[in-house]
């Protein structure tokens, strides 16, 4: 995995990054782009990050591939991390985590049942994850700050969704992908890049990189989570502004060559988040069934869905002149469930069972 041709133009830009920062390769880089000629818009591109790793897909590959070398560095053996029952970040990290032998707990608070997350429950006990449910996102997040570290003073610990400084380098290294594949005229420079808003470091990685890369693009997140927990902020444009500073002060510290920057503030759309966290959406539905059946694209409904309809509206709302439009496709494009349909259910804690065995919507 330690393969010296990973696709790595951000460290290649900045060679002193080279031996500051660990990486090992998880994926296959860089990931394609095209054109979406059958959406009704003639400026419409995605970038395939769905297509990331032939193991699993999207966008968690790119984070996973600094933090898990970050924890082997530190020679952990034990990776903890949280989301909602049919996390996705979850499941990349279980299956990567899964290949390094290194053990993985994942802390799970409740979502929507939908097929999708009961496939991702399964596939948990595949990659031989040890789950803990906590129920609410508040106990959860009390579990990961406080009583695990009490409990595993010596593991490693990930943020939800990758998105601390480390797993967002991942994102600003994949705007120097892009720059790179538009210098080689793959795409035109994009007006505009969509792409999901949950834990951050998507949006916050991109925003930066596209600044440091030269790009004049705007990057627009797409808020697919609560904007906050109780009173506290949690998906905000002051909170991913924060993750976009704390990252670039990170780069600077192992580069200085990294130039000044004044950093803009994030653009973040607030209107496709509908009525919560995986709940579906009747434009995203919408979406999804467009990408299905003219561009074979596959969607889910708590990311990807929400980011294809905002898409969607702005593509019609603009004038087709207006620019070249990127939506930045993060879902897993590796069908694993031939897999999960190989799993005991029994193999899965007793307060998760239920979940595979009473229908959607609970």
């Amino acid at each position: 995995m330690d393969d010296p041709g990973c696709h790595r133009p951000l460290l290649r830009q900045y060679p002193q990054l080279e031996t500051a920062i660990a990486r090992i390769c998880l994926g296959t880089f860089p990931t394609p782009v095209q054109r979406l000629d059958r959406l009704g818009h003639d400026n419409l591109w995605i970038k395939r990050d769905d297509l990331s790793s032939s193991v699993y897909g999207g966008n968690k590959v790119r984070k996973l591939e600094f933090l898990l070398a970050d924890a082997r560095r530190k020679k952990k053996k034990q990776v903890i991390t949280m989301g909602g029952i049919g996390t996705n970040h979850g499941l990349a990290t279980a299956i990567f985590c899964n290949q390094l032998d290194m053990g993985c707990t994942l802390l799970l608070f409740h979502q929507p049942v939908t097929e999708h997350v009961k496939q991702n429950l399964r596939l948990f006990a595949s990659y031989n994850a040890k789950m803990v449910y906590h129920r609410s996102l508040g106990k959860t997040v009390l579990a990961y700050y406080l009583l695990q570290r009490i409990a595993h003073p010596a593991a490693f610990f990930i943020f939800a969704g990758g998105s601390n400084s480390l797993g967002t380098v991942g994102f600003v290294n994949a705007a120097f992908e892009l720059k790179d594949q538009i210098d080689q005229g793959q795409l035109p420079a994009p007006s505009v890049i969509f792409c999901p808003l949950g834990s951050g470091g998507t949006l916050a990685g991109l925003s930066l990189g596209v600044q440091l890369a030269g790009l004049t693009t705007r990057v627009m997140g797409v808020r697919v989570t609560a904007s906050h927990l109780g009173p506290l902020p949690a998906c905000t444009a002051a909170t991913v502004a924060k993750l976009m500073e704390r990252t670039y002060r990170f780069l600077k510290k192992r580069s200085p060559a990294i130039p000044p920057v004044a950093l803009e503030p994030p653009v973040i759309l607030h209107d496709y988040f509908g009525g919560g966290y995986g709940v579906s959406t009747r434009n995203g539905r919408l979406a999804a069934r467009a990408f299905r059946e003219k561009e074979n694209i596959t969607l889910e409904p708590t990311y990807t869905a929400k980011t294809a309809a905002a898409v969607m509206d702005y593509c019609r709302e603009r004038d087709r002149d207006d620019g070249p439009v990127l939506y930045w496709h993060t879902y897993n494009g590796v069908d694993l469930s031939a897999r999960a349909q190989q799993v005991d259910d029994r193999d899965l804690p007793k307060s998760l069972q239920r979940f595979i065995k009473i229908g959607n919507g609970l």
